[in-house]
């Protein structure tokens, strides 16, 4: 009896692994899929956020380890938990995308822009989209005629100041560094097409007459040299080094209709789309 009752017992499990054993209208029993606890814990934060504002503020990644890191806002934000973690801004990767054919890749220096959120543990920043950056040289006369709005000073933004209403007239962030040069150099962060209207616009300010001729000066590093020469017929590289800190730059010039102005800004671009390092 003992024997028959075993046999049975093997036969009943035979019945529920095997398909074709199963009576007609059965299912087979299959454990719940539970999402790992790291999953979980990602989803219930997600759940927690609450977006504080509706527009996009920009600031700069103070650090940056791979899959997370902190961002240093560039304006001031008026929340009760803005001062937690000495007033930065969380990253995760998961909240960073792309603007275009532009790379959505985040490295300390780098200027980004982004939305905030608020959860139990703080501010934090989602679609934040990094932005590239092109360089250009201003004479002392242009950038006088250009800048005349007041400047902001960040601790983070060393040997330099930046022009809040430049940025919300252009999208752009101007910044203008304190260098002894005889230039003034600037630079443009901000997404391609913003970039090119700005730096357009900067040269429109500094031109005499109906600004049908402009004049541009853009900058690139000594690696890409080469490469610039073949930009545009009318654009021209100096045959020198205009600056040597902390990397050799050389000036791309032009003075052509604001097309073909245009044209240069977006090429240099694409040479320095990767290049997001500090001037």
């Amino acid at each position: 009896q003992a024997r028959l009752a075993l046999e049975a017992i093997r036969a009943i499990g035979v019945a529920a692994s095997s398909p074709g054993l199963r009576p007609a209208g059965s299912r087979m029993w299959r454990p719940k899929k539970v999402d790992p606890p790291e999953k979980e814990q990602a989803k219930e934060k997600d759940a927690e956020r609450r977006r504080i504002n509706e527009g996009r503020m920009t600031g700069l990644v103070t650090q940056w380890k791979g899959h997370m890191g902190w961002i240093q806002p560039l304006c001031k934000i008026a929340h009760e938990q803005a001062s937690r973690h000495g007033g930065r801004i969380y990253l995760a990767q998961k909240d960073v995308v792309s603007a275009g054919a532009e790379k959505a890749s985040i490295k300390e220096g780098r200027v980004v822009d982004f939305f905030v959120y608020q959860d139990n543990d703080g501010l934090g920043a989602e679609e934040c989209r990094p932005r590239v950056v092109v360089r250009m040289a201003l004479s002392h006369q242009q950038a006088q005629q250009a800048l005349k709005d007041s400047p902001q000073w960040s601790e983070y933004l060393t040997d330099s100041e930046h022009y809040p209403a430049f940025e919300r007239e252009h999208g752009v962030l101007l910044r203008k560094y304190a260098w002894p040069l005889p230039f003034v150099l600037v630079e443009l962060w901000g997404h391609a097409e913003d970039i090119v209207k700005a730096a357009l616009a900067l040269a429109k300010k500094g031109a005499e007459g109906d600004a049908s001729t402009l004049a541009l000066r853009l900058l690139v590093s000594e690696d890409d040299a080469e490469k610039a020469t073949k930009l545009h017929t009318d654009a021209k590289v100096s045959d020198a080094a205009v600056f040597s800190r902390p990397l050799p730059c050389r000036e791309v010039s032009i003075e052509a209709e604001p097309d073909a102005c245009g044209e240069v800004v977006r090429a240099v671009l694409k040479l320095t789309m990767g290049d997001t390092a500090e001037a």
